[in-house]
């Protein structure tokens, strides 16, 4: 296991119109539903990447939202996959030019498999993902959803005959599993490498919402069959699930979704979970650690006070979204949140009136910060030195 690469953990976002469905449980959150305000939190709690899927798209017809992917990469650096009513080499270039880190195919991929290999070729292997959902096969026949309730879940045309077309027992499906393709996973696996893939998302539809764990059984298979990542995907409920993913799945990566939305387990715990099981994740900056053990206010932020470093006077009072704490430890230079303008703003950008951050100072009850630094010009926007210049009067002490 020395040798064994850092594994990513992935939350999954299901989007509808350009909104986030199954809303998080992130108590800072401004808007729940909102994909920037959830990558941000995403973000934030260390995850290494996100994946976003569209999940009006292949069965209604409705494209993916480039509005919201260009808010999220705009205002986001955490890597981004797009999933979801993409169907032509068109259709990835936007999303990918509107700034997504990669795209997956699904649905596309099996009605034309070409498109995998011109994707690649296009635009390269590592912005291609191929999402695989696969079925497990009982005594031939195929377990597939089905909006009928009476139906028992089991596809009765199917024969023993069958498992000769399917020899690793599973099959792929597609449209939220309600279609079988015919196609077997492991062989499918392998096509999509051959034609280009850069990485699989692999989802057992049979553990997919259960918690009882990945399937394990399908993932090995995959990741022994291809030489690109594999990402488990379908099952998680505890901790355990997700290493059993890794070793006993060999999965490169692992993804969750409403477990990590409403905090049934929280990403730094995961991680720190495995890392004590002996599985290589990414650690967290020490900037966002810092953010993390931070108590916030009900918008995110926290309030940085600005002392001269020279005179000890006190210049201003502002507020720190992680961004700016970010920006500020980066580049020793003060930033900020701008509450009214909801964005990122750099001291001194327009007026050449920059802070030079010299000391920082956090308070007993880890909600706000202190910052020492070399003041250029005037702190205060009216051109006073300090933006504590006006003085209270006092009343008299009345006496008793």
């Amino acid at each position: 296991m020395a040798d064994m690469l850092s594994k990513r953990i992935i939350p999954c976002l299901d989007v509808k119109n350009g909104r986030v469905v199954k809303g998080t449980n992130f108590i800072s959150l401004r808007d729940a539903g909102d994909p920037v305000e959830c990558a941000k939190a995403y973000n934030e709690a260390g995850a290494d990447e996100l994946v976003f899927l569209d999940i009006s798209a292949t069965v209604e017809g409705r494209g993916t939202v480039v509005d919201m992917v260009r808010s999220v990469a705009e205002q986001v650096f955490i890597p981004f996959t797009v999933g979801g009513g993409i169907r032509s080499l068109e259709d990835i270039r936007e999303i990918l030019n509107a700034g997504a880190d990669k795209i997956s195919l699904n649905s596309a991929a099996v009605k034309e498999p070409d498109l995998v290999r011109r994707a690649s070729e296009k635009f390269g292997s590592q912005c291609v993902v191929v999402a695989i959902d696969v079925r497990e096969r009982k005594g031939g026949k195929i377990r597939i959803a089905s909006t009928d309730a009476s139906f028992d879940g089991i596809d009765e045309s199917a024969s023993e005959e069958d498992n000769v077309k399917f020899p690793s027992g599973y099959e792929v499906v597609v449209a939220g599993g309600t279609k079988p393709t015919g196609l077997d996973a492991v062989e499918w696996a392998k096509k999509v490498e051959s034609l280009g893939a850069g990485e699989i998302l692999l989802t057992s539809l049979d553990r997919d919402g259960t918690k009882s764990g990945f399937d394990n059984v399908i993932t090995r298979a995959i990741a022994d069959a291809v030489s690109i990542p594999v990402i488990a995907s379908g099952g998680a409920g505890k901790l355990e699930d997700f290493y059993d993913g890794i070793v006993d799945g060999g999965a490169d990566a692992v993804l969750a979704a409403s477990l990590f939305h409403f905090g049934e387990i929280q990403i730094p715990d995961l991680k720190a979970y495995l890392s004590e099981r002996g599985i290589p994740v990414r650690t967290m900056s020490s900037t966002l650690s810092l953010w993390q053990s931070l108590k916030k206010d009900p918008q995110g932020l926290v309030p940085a006070i600005v002392v001269e470093d020279s005179t000890k006077d006190v210049l201003m009072l502002a507020y720190m979204d992680y961004e700016a704490l970010e920006k500020t430890l980066e580049t020793k230079l003060m930033h900020y949140h701008s509450r009214s303008r909801n964005e990122l703003w750099k001291k001194g950008e327009t007026s050449g009136h920059f802070q030079h951050v010299k000391k920082v100072m956090l308070d007993c009850d880890r909600d706000t910060l202190l910052f020492y630094c070399d003041q250029e010009g005037a702190a205060c926007h009216t051109g006073n030195h300090t933006c504590f210049y006006t003085e209270v009067t006092l009343p008299e002490k009345k006496e008793n």
